[in-house]
């Protein structure tokens, strides 16, 4: 997401909340368990900002785009991954 702001491990425990909340999962219950083993569960603990969260949303499914992931061929619209991250309180 940002280079240099947070460990890659805490990154992925931040998007494991996000993409479980998209495969209809238990999103809190990661929440809680990054939370209880002190690692980051949102953008401000990983020393990223709202739009840096939302930007990596809306490219993240260009990274590889001959596997496919939760976010489809099309991704998130802005709106969409603003709305993900809010609801799972990432941002």
């Amino acid at each position: 997401i940002a280079p240099g702001k947070a460990l890659h491990g805490e990154q992925c425990g931040v998007g494991s909340i996000m993409m479980m909340y998209l495969h209809g999962g238990d999103w809190q219950r990661i929440r809680e368990a990054l939370r209880l083993i002190g690692a980051p569960t949102s953008a401000e603990e990983l020393g990223v900002t709202r739009e840096q969260i939302v930007e990596a949303l809306v490219h993240a499914n260009e990274i590889r785009k001959d596997r496919y992931t939760i976010l489809g061929d099309r991704g998130l619209t802005p709106d969409a991954a603003e709305r993900l991250a809010r609801i799972t309180k990432v941002i």
